[in-house]
């Protein structure tokens, strides 16, 4: 389905208004930081205890938004702009903001962000949730003719289907092991946020961001090995975020000295670090399958407009 010219504008505008969201959120922390390498070592765990963290309020995936909410933008201003993006968009601000609502809210945070802080992230976390939502009505309400949108080959989309499960499955076992070491309480604080998981005001929390990134994968997969509409545009977001986790752990992997002595470490530590390349491997192998423009085909299942038949001679000719 492709969308009205309003619905497009209308998607842009919405995608601007959070782009312009969470870029002020990065320039206001590169301000208190001024220094573009510690906020991405901040970002990566690395800096964690560095001077003025604790005034700091982004993480990784606020720069990941960004780059979801200017692309989406970008793609909605076309005149054949599907009605796939702007959806997935949607679906995306309000898994990674929703738990904005209750952390912020929340006494422990107190500790973390001062008041003014606190009360501009929540006010931004309620901006962000009600755009996501405009989005999602966007992408239902602006719905015009069907089209033959630009599907995943089956080469494309069954390399993307492995990938983007292998990656599920990656991220899974590694959150499921840590709710295991936890148990009990501490689990449940990797999903909801706590003072012992110490985010920042506009942080995700660690089990519920890895659930929302496997969950999102899975059904990117399925959408690839069925050439569905929305698996380009859902796929896409999850290797980004996909990248975002591989990212992080390398990154914290090259800083310790890990990646060199990989043979010294314990098996563990091998798995974990291996992991870590393999997200950052298939996340960037991901967004080359996905965004390369192929030939547009047919879905396996369902149905898409074809060529009109041939034209016949009228009777008697």
């Amino acid at each position: 389905m492709t969308l009205t010219r309003g619905a497009r504008i209308t998607g842009a505008v919405l995608c601007a208004a959070l782009a312009v969201i969470v870029g002020g959120w990065i320039v206001r922390d590169l301000g208190v930081l001024d220094d573009p390498l510690g906020l991405w070592r901040f970002w990566t765990g690395g800096g964690q205890r560095g001077a003025g963290s604790a005034r700091l309020a982004t993480t990784l995936e606020t720069l990941l938004l960004l780059a979801v909410y200017v692309c989406v933008g970008a793609a909605a201003l076309r005149p054949n702009a599907g009605a796939a993006a702007p959806a997935v968009a949607g679906i995306v601000t309000l898994a990674l903001w929703l738990p904005g609502l209750w952390v912020l809210s929340s006494s422990w945070m107190d500790l973390r962000a001062t008041g003014d802080l606190r009360t501009r992230a929540l006010y931004c976390v309620f901006a962000a949730t009600g755009l996501g939502v405009g989005l999602l009505i966007v992408a239902a309400a602006g719905r015009q003719v069907p089209s033959l949108p630009l599907r995943p080959q089956r080469g494309s989309g069954l390399l993307a289907a492995v990938l983007l499960g292998a990656s599920a499955v990656v991220l899974a076992g590694w959150e499921i092991r840590a709710a295991v070491r936890s148990g009990g309480t501490s689990c449940l604080d990797r999903f909801t946020g706590s003072e012992s998981v110490m985010l920042p005001p506009l942080g995700t929390p660690p089990g519920w961001l890895a659930a929302v990134i496997a969950l999102l994968a899975v059904v990117a997969g399925s959408a690839a090995l069925s050439q569905a509409a929305f698996a380009r545009p859902l796929g896409l977001v999850s290797a980004l975020l996909i990248l975002g986790q591989g990212a992080r752990g390398v990154d914290a992997a090259v800083g310790d000295d890990l990646v060199p002595r990989l043979g010294e470490l314990p098996g563990l530590d091998q798995l974990l670090v291996l992991s870590w390349l393999f997200e950052a491997a298939a996340g960037v192998l991901l967004l080359v399958v996905l965004a390369r423009r192929e030939p547009a085909v047919r879905p396996v299942y369902g149905w898409a407009p074809g060529p009109p038949p041939p034209s016949r001679p009228p009777p008697g000719w």
